[in-house]
């Protein structure tokens, strides 16, 4: 057999080799696993459609550029306490002129956004308006520093002796304290599932998963009567909406510490203020009231 020849049986029997080997990883292999890739995988907040909710009493003019596609910009108007909403699945740039100055600021997908004043009286936009038809929209999520909650605390006394409510309680920081460094139990109340959760890993993570509670509901059908501490970082007309509540629910005696706003209609109630000073930041203000 000449050289030539050797190479090509050579090669053959190499091809054949090849193809055994190849039929056997098909056939004996585990298949991949793609189920991580259905469309039911997607995250649903992915799924939902961004909102934006006018909290503000006058009209406010906006434009919205889709960041993916090719649409046109949107130049909108959004009346008191209306709502819009924008397609599943896509990133929007939002821009609005405050008074001040001109605000641009990113829209996340199937994120709730609002209008709303800041403590100064200028129309800023926050994330958290849940912008549901069956609940009225208290207040956005902002995390009250830890130098903020210490001292609401220790305005309101906490002690192992009280139940602490937190309304609008966001991912527990507040509730979770109380538990851990003034031995309360601790109850927090909001209406966001996705926050709820994220205080339930917190408490746990702290090690007061049996100290403190979550409840996810709206504030207006929640029942305050167990509270002996309410701790609240609402906006005024939330508070406003609130006060029938706590003076109904809530027993004589009881302390309720607010931060940065005042409850409208309880001056005489008021007992004690305080103010924390982020240089550069935010004066943040911290009022004690006594049912």
């Amino acid at each position: 057999m000449n050289k030539k020849r050797i190479i090509i049986v050579g090669a053959a029997a190499l091809a054949v080799i090849i193809s055994i080997v190849a039929w056997s990883v098909i056939k004996y292999s585990k298949p991949p696993d793609v189920s991580g890739f259905r469309p039911s995988t997607i995250p649903a907040d992915v799924r939902s459609e961004t909102s934006l909710r006018n909290v503000t009493d006058y009209p406010i003019k906006y434009t919205v550029r889709y960041l993916a596609g090719k649409k046109p910009d949107l130049k909108r108007t959004l009346k008191p306490d209306g709502l819009d909403k924008f397609p599943p699945g896509i990133r929007l740039l939002l821009t609005f002129d405050n008074g001040e100055r001109t605000i641009v600021q990113y829209l996340d997908p199937g994120k709730p956004y609002c209008f709303r004043f800041d403590g100064n009286g200028i129309v800023q936009i926050y994330p958290g308006s849940h912008s549901r038809e069956d609940a009225p929209d208290l207040a956005p999520f902002v995390p009250t520093p830890k130098t903020v909650i210490d001292r609401m605390l220790e305005m309101a006394s906490v002690g192992p002796n009280d139940v602490l409510y937190d309304v609008g309680c966001g991912d527990g920081r507040i509730v979770i304290a109380a538990a851990k460094e003034l031995g309360a139990r601790s109850v927090g109340i909001d209406i966001d599932a996705a926050l709820i959760e994220t205080g339930r890993k917190n408490a746990a993570a702290a090690g007061v998963g049996d100290r403190v509670r979550f409840i996810c509901r709206d504030a207006i059908q929640t029942d305050f009567s167990e509270a002996t501490v309410l701790a609240v970082y609402l906006l005024p007309e939330s508070l406003d909406l609130l006060r029938p509540k706590f003076e109904e629910e809530l027993k004589p005696g009881t302390r309720i510490v607010t931060h940065d706003y005042e409850i409208p209609g309880w001056e005489d109630k008021k007992v004690f203020s305080d103010t924390i000073d982020e240089p550069g930041i935010h004066v943040h203000w911290i009022y004690l009231y006594r049912r």
